[in-house]
C-alpha cells in the first residue's frame, strides 16, 4: 500500500525571500532620497492571500487564535509605544497626537480618518486593518465550507469590492473595507490553488527553466517601480497588485524545494517587525545624521547604514521580542494535542528539512 502523499511545507524560503523584498520596498519608500517602494505593501498582500490558504487546506485549527496571536501583540506594543511618545514627548512625532479615541479604534482596528490619510497612531498598521478584516472573511468562509474556502472568500471580497465601487461610500469604515485593494488577496489565494495543483510539473523544472522563472518574477517585480502610471486605467490592485501576482507566481516556482542563504530567509522572518519599526529607526537616524533628509553625496553614502541599521533593530526585535512573545501566548491558548486533519492531501513532494510555519 503506497504511503500518504506528504503534505506542502508550511513554510518556503520564497516566501520568506519575498517577505523581505517586500519589507525592504516599504523601507526605501520611507527614505526621503527615494520615495519608491510603497508597492512592497502589495506584495504582502498577495502573500497573506497564499499563506492564508496554505496553512488551512489540512488543519483548520485555531485558525483566528493564531492569526491574532501573530498580529496582535507586536502591532499593540508599538502602538501603545507610539501614544506614549505623543504623551510624553510630543515633539519626536510629526503628525501623531495622544488620541484616547484614536488609541481605542488603532487598537480594535477600526479604521478612522488621521488628517489627510485614514491610518492609526502606528500608522504603517492601516494594512494590518485589511489583514484582520481578510482573516475575518476568510474564517468565514471556512465556517461555512472548508473545500470551497477559497472561492467563498474570492466571491465575499469581490461582492464588498464592486459595492464600494457602485455605492461611492462617504463614510470612513465602508470605504475602506470595499477598497479594491482588497483584491489582491484574491490573487494571493488564486496562486495557492495553481501552486497545489502543479506539483508534478515543479518536480520536473530543470535548472535553466527554474532560472527562466525567477528571472522572469524579477522582471515582473522590476516593473512595480514604474507601473503606477497606469493608475487612471487599472487602480492600484491593478499596476501593482497584477505584476506582484505573476512575480510571486513565477518565484515561488522557480525556488520550490530550493533553500536559500539563512541571512535572506533571517529578515525574512523578521519582515514583521522591520515593517511596523523601520520609520521610527530612520527618525532617529535622521536626528543624528541630519543630512540623511536631504539630497546629497553624503545622504547617498548613509542610506546603506541607515537600511541596515532599520534590519538590525527588526532582527532583535524578532528574536528579542516578537518570538518570545508568540511563543508564550501559544503555550497559553494553544493546546499540544494533534491537529484534526481533513482527509484530502495534496500530493506534494516536500525536502526532507522543510521549516514549520512561522
Amino acid at each position: 500500500m503506497p504511503s500518504a502523499a506528504p503534505l506542502i511545507p508550511d513554510k518556503l524560503d520564497s516566501i520568506q525571500l519575498l517577505r523581505a523584498l517586500a519589507a525592504s520596498a516599504v523601507v526605501i519608500y520611507h527614505i526621503p532620497l527615494f520615495r519608491n517602494g510603497a508597492w512592497g505593501v502589495d506584495i504582502f498582500f498577495v502573500i497573506s492571500g497564499f499563506i492564508m490558504a496554505l496553512v488551512t487546506a489540512h488543519s483548520t485549527r485555531h485558525f483566528l487564535t493564531k492569526r491574532i496571536i501573530r498580529v496582535l501583540p507586536l502591532y499593540w506594543l508599538g502602538t501603545l509605544g507610539v501614544f506614549a511618545i505623543a504623551l510624553l514627548l510630543p515633539s519626536l512625532l510629526d503628525n501623531t497626537t495622544a488620541d484616547l479615541e484614536g488609541l481605542i479604534k488603532s487598537l480594535l482596528f477600526i479604521p478612522y480618518q488621521k488628517g489627510e490619510y485614514v491610518q492609526p497612531l502606528l500608522f504603517l498598521g492601516w494594512t494590518l486593518n485589511f489583514e484582520m478584516f481578510f482573516y475575518a472573511l476568510f474564517a468565514l468562509s471556512m465556517a461555512i465550507n472548508h473545500r470551497h474556502r477559497l472561492l467563498i472568500c474570492s466571491l465575499m471580497i469581490a461582492v464588498l469590492v464592486l459595492l464600494g465601487h457602485v455605492m461611492k461610500f462617504d463614510a470612513v469604515v465602508p470605504a475602506f473595507y470595499t477598497d479594491a485593494i482588497l483584491l489582491e488577496f484574491i490573487f494571493g489565494m488564486g496562486c495557492y490553488a495553481l501552486y497545489a495543483r502543479t506539483a508534478a510539473w515543479r518536480a520536473s523544472l530543470t535548472t535553466g527553466m527554474r532560472w527562466a522563472l525567477v528571472l522572469l518574477g524579477v522582471a515582473c517585480l522590476a516593473c512595480m517601480p514604474f507601473s503606477d502610471v497606469l493608475d487612471p486605467l487599472l487602480g492600484r490592485a491593478g499596476y501593482w497588485g497584477i505584476p506582484a501576482l505573476f512575480g510571486f507566481l513565477a518565484i515561488v516556482h522557480g525556488l520550490s524545494s530550493i533553500r536559500l542563504p539563512t541571512a535572506v530567509v533571517l529578515i525574512g522572518d523578521a519582515s514583521f517587525s522591520l515593517y511596523l519599526f523601520h520609520p521610527y529607526v530612520m527618525k532617529a537616524f535622521g536626528k543624528v545624521v541630519p543630512v540623511f533628509d536631504t539630497p546629497s553625496a553624503l545622504a547617498y553614502l548613509t542610506t546603506p547604514l541607515a537600511i541596515g541599521l532599520c534590519y538590525l533593530v527588526a532582527i532583535i526585535m524578532y528574536r528579542r521580542v516578537e518570538v518570545p512573545i508568540t511563543d508564550c501566548l501559544r503555550a497559553v491558548f494553544l493546546d499540544r494535542r494533534p491537529a484534526v486533519r481533513t482527509p484530502a492531501r495534496v500530493p506534494v513532494p516536500v525536502p526532507s528539512k522543510a521549516k514549520p510555519v512561522l
